[in-house]
C-alpha cells in the first residue's frame, strides 16, 4: 500500500517534498491502518488504489486552489504596499474618508502639512484630528461649511483655499471615491501654495509698479517740456522790469512754482526709473560718512542715530548723489514714523544670495554677491494693508499736508534703476527695516565723477543746429541762444536737422538735439550729422532717460547732456562747455 501511494504521489506531485504536509500525514495514517488490517488485502488494495487515486487528485486540486489564494494574497499585499508608498511619496497631503466621513487613511505629507503630533495620529480619533486642524485656520467655519456641503452632494467635486494663522496657504481639492460606479467615500488633497502665492503677489506688484512708472515717466516728460517754457519766458519777463517793480515779485512766484513742479517731476522720474544717472564704482560706507552730518541735523535731538559700517565692504556701481538721496529719504521717513523719539540704525554688510536662502523675499532675488544697506527704525511700523502700496507715488499714511507720498517712491525708483533690490520688513508698533541689495561690482578701484569746471563765459558767435520737436521749447532755446550772440539753425525734427546739416554751406560747430523725437531720434541724428561733419560737438537735451540713452551710452566720455527743465543760464553754460570741450562726442 505504501508503495502504491508513493508511486501515485510521485506521479502527481513529482517529488515527496512537494506533497502538502496535511496530505502526507493523512496518507501515512491510511498506510498504517492498512498494515494493521485483518481483512482481504487484495480487495482492500483494489479499493484503495481507486480511492487513493481520486483522493490524491482532489487534494491536489485543493492544494492548487490554496496556492493560488496565497499568491493572490501576496499580490494584494504588494499592491497595498505600493499604493501606500505612492501616497507617502506625493507632495500633496492626502486624506481618505469613508461614506460616513470617518477617516480611513492619511498619508505622511498630510501629517506634515498639518503638523500633527504623534499622539493625535496614533489616537485614530476623528474628532481630535479635526479639532487640531481647525485650531490652525483663520476661518475654521469655511472648512466645516465645505465638508457639510459635500455631504449633501456626495458626487460633487470641490476646490478652495485655506489660510492658516501662521500665514501658510493651502489649496484644498476633493473628489468622490468610487468602486464599480458606487460612491464609497471621498479623497481630500491639500497642497501648500504659500511660496507660490508670495511670488505671484510679488510679480503682480512689480507689474503694477511698472505700469505706474511708465505713466509717471510719460507725464514727467511732458511736464519738463512745459516747465522749460514757463521758466524761460518768466526769465524774459523778469529782465523786462526794474528791480523795484512789483511785477518782479509776481514773476518770482511763477519761478518758485515752476521749481516746485520741477522737483515733483524729478521724483516722478526717479520712481519711473527714467532719471539721468551717472553711475561710478562706489563705496557705500563713504556715501554714509559724507551725508551723516546732514542726517543728524534732519532727525533732531529726540532721535538717536547709529551707523554701523560693514568691514571690507564690497564696491557697488551707482550714482553717488542718488544714493545720498536714498539715505536722506529713508531717514526722513523713519523720523516721521517716530514723532515722540526713537532710534535709527544704518548698517552695511556684504551678503551672498543663493537658492539656500530660507525666506521667499530673498529667493526672489537673483543669486550673487550683494552689498546690503539697511535703514531701520523703532517707529509705528507699516500696516499689512499698506505694504503693497508703500512705494507708490503720492501714497502716504501721513496726515494731510504732512507728506507728499514721494519719498519712498523716489527710493524705489533709484534703487531699481541702479539694478538694486528693495525689501521691507515691518510690524505695527515695532518699527520698519528697509533693506537695499546692491550688486557687488568687480571694479578694482573706486572712481569719482569728473567735475565740470564752471565756465564764466556764456555767450559766443558759433553756429548751432537745434533739433527739437516741441515748438514752444524750440522757440525758447532759439531766443536764448540768439540773445547770447550765437547763430542758430532750427529744425523741427531729426529728419529736418539731417537735411539742414547736409545743405548748409557754412560751418556748424554744435548740434543741440532732443533725445526723444518722432522718426529719427537724437542719437541716430548725431550719427548722421557726425558722418557729414566729423568735428561737430554734440549736446543732448532730454526730459527723461530713455532706453535709447542707456543703449547707446550717451553719458559716456565725450558726450554731454542737458536735463529738462533748464534755465536760460544753465542752457548757455552747457552750450559753452560743450563748444569749449577738447573732445567731440564719439558715437559708439
Amino acid at each position: 500500500m505504501h508503495a502504491l501511494l508513493d508511486h501515485q504521489l510521485r506521479e502527481y506531485f513529482g517529488a515527496p517534498e512537494n506533497v502538502p504536509p496535511m496530505l502526507a500525514a493523512f496518507l501515512v495514517a491510511v498506510d498504517s491502518a492498512y498494515l494493521r488490517s485483518n481483512v482481504d488485502r487484495t480487495m482492500l488494495e483494489h479499493s484503495m488504489e481507486t480511492t487513493s487515486s481520486e483522493l490524491v487528485d482532489r487534494l491536489g486540486r485543493l492544494h492548487g486552489a490554496l496556492s493560488d489564494s496565497q499568491l493572490a494574497k501576496e499580490e494584494l499585499n504588494q499592491a497595498v504596499s505600493l499604493l501606500s508608498a505612492t501616497l507617502d511619496s506625493t507632495t500633496d497631503g492626502i486624506l481618505v474618508v469613508d461614506g460616513g466621513g470617518k477617516m480611513v487613511r492619511m498619508n505622511r505629507k498630510f501629517i506634515e502639512l498639518w503638523r500633527m503630533p504623534d499622539h493625535v495620529v496614533a489616537s485614530c480619533d476623528d474628532n481630535l484630528a479635526l479639532e487640531f486642524v481647525l485650531e490652525q485656520l483663520v476661518d475654521p467655519d469655511q472648512f466645516i461649511r465645505k465638508v457639510r456641503d459635500l455631504y449633501d452632494q456626495p458626487g460633487a467635486e470641490s476646490f478652495d483655499a485655506l489660510t492658516c494663522k501662521d500665514g501658510r496657504i493651502f489649496e484644498r481639492y476633493s473628489l468622490p471615491q468610487q468602486i464599480d460606479g458606487q460612491i464609497v467615500g471621498r479623497v481630500w488633497s491639500f497642497r501648500d501654495i504659500t511660496v507660490r502665492r508670495q511670488l505671484e503677489e510679488q510679480l503682480r506688484q512689480s507689474q503694477k509698479m511698472e505700469a505706474v512708472g511708465a505713466l509717471a515717466g510719460g507725464i514727467a516728460h511732458d511736464f519738463n517740456n512745459l516747465l522749460t517754457v514757463i521758466r524761460g519766458h518768466a526769465e524774459f519777463l523778469k529782465d523786462a522790469f526794474d528791480e523795484s517793480s512789483p511785477e518782479r515779485h509776481d514773476i518770482d512766484e511763477i519761478t518758485i512754482a515752476a521749481d516746485r513742479a520741477a522737483s515733483l517731476t524729478h521724483h516722478l522720474l526717479a520712481f519711473s526709473r527714467k532719471q539721468m544717472l551717472q553711475p561710478v564704482a562706489l563705496d557705500l560706507n563713504g556715501v554714509i560718512t559724507s551725508v551723516a552730518p546732514m542726517l543728524r541735523r534732519l532727525i533732531g535731538e529726540h532721535i538717536e542715530i547709529h551707523i554701523v559700517p560693514g568691514s571690507a565692504l564690497g564696491v557697488v556701481t551707482a550714482d553717488p548723489s542718488q544714493m545720498e538721496q536714498v539715505l536722506v529719504n529713508l531717514v526722513v521717513n523713519a523720523r516721521d514714523a517716530m514723532p515722540h523719539g526713537g532710534r535709527i540704525d544704518i548698517r552695511t554688510e556684504n551678503v551672498y544670495v543663493d537658492e539656500t536662502c530660507v525666506t521667499a523675499d530673498l529667493r526672489s532675488l537673483p543669486s550673487g554677491a550683494f552689498v546690503m544697506l539697511t535703514v531701520s527704525d523703532t517707529g509705528h511700523g507699516v500696516a499689512a494693508e499698506h505694504r503693497d502700496r508703500i512705494f507708490e507715488p503720492f501714497f502716504t499714511t501721513k496726515e494731510m499736508g504732512k507728506g507728499t507720498g514721494l519719498g519712498l517712491s523716489t527710493v524705489f525708483g533709484i534703487v531699481k534703476q541702479s539694478d538694486g533690490h528693495l525689501l521691507l520688513d515691518s510690524e505695527v508698533g515695532r518699527g520698519s527695516s528697509f533693506r537695499i541689495y546692491m550688486p557687488r561690482s568687480t571694479h578694482p578701484r573706486l572712481m569719482t565723477p569728473h567735475a565740470t569746471a564752471a565756465t564764466p563765459e556764456i555767450g559766443g558767435s558759433e553756429t548751432i543746429l537745434i533739433a527739437e520737436d516741441e515748438e514752444a521749447v524750440r522757440g525758447l532755446v532759439r531766443r536764448i541762444l540768439e540773445k547770447n550772440g550765437y547763430r542758430v539753425l532750427v529744425a523741427r525734427d531729426g529728419a529736418d536737422a539731417a537735411h539742414l546739416a547736409a545743405v548748409h554751406s557754412g560751418e556748424i560747430q554744435l548740434l543741440l538735439t532732443d533725445v526723444i523725437m518722432p522718426g529719427i531720434g537724437g542719437v541716430e541724428l548725431a550719427e548722421k550729422v557726425r558722418a557729414l561733419r566729423p568735428n561737430i560737438h554734440i549736446l543732448y537735451m532730454s526730459g527723461y532717460a530713455d532706453e535709447d540713452i542707456d543703449r547707446r551710452c550717451v553719458l559716456s566720455e565725450g558726450a554731454s547732456l542737458l536735463e529738462k527743465p533748464f534755465t536760460g543760464i544753465s542752457l548757455t553754460r552747457a552750450v559753452r562747455a560743450a563748444l569749449d570741450s577738447a573732445a567731440v562726442a564719439v558715437m559708439p
